[in-house]
Formats: structure tokens, sequence, C-alpha cells
């Protein structure tokens, strides 16, 4: 399951091992079944490309919540 919250559409994402902070969504693919999805990091300009069911998305601030 994946879970995605945003604040001004920048991303912390937290897989297996890592976290990556300030996130930019740039796209979402489907090969052979399986969902990846791109993201650039603002800060270093690096793209990363994660199976969408390895990673959990969280918010920058909990104020944005949206009920």
């Amino acid at each position: 399951m994946m879970n995605i919250q945003a604040k001004n559409q920048l991303y912390t994402i937290n897989d297996k091992e890592k976290t990556y902070t300030a996130m930019e969504f740039k796209r979402m693919d489907w090969i052979n079944k399986q969902c990846y999805i791109t993201f650039q990091q603002a800060s270093t300009g690096q793209w990363y490309t994660f199976e969408r069911s390895n990673i959990f998305l969280q918010m920058h601030n909990e104020r944005n919540l949206v009920s």
C-alpha cells in the first residue's frame, strides 16, 4: 500500500533503507503489470525511480492534512 500526501507537491519518500526529501513527482509508468514512480530531488536535481509497492510517501507538514 502506498500513502501519498504532499505540501507544495514536494514529497518525503521512505523506502526499505533510505529516506529521500524534497522529491517532486515526475511520472508514473506501468511495465509488465508493475507500477514505477519517478521523482526528481529538488535540492540535487537527481532523478529516482521507485517500485510503487516498495515506498511510503510522507507529508512534510501535518496541518496540510485533508479530512
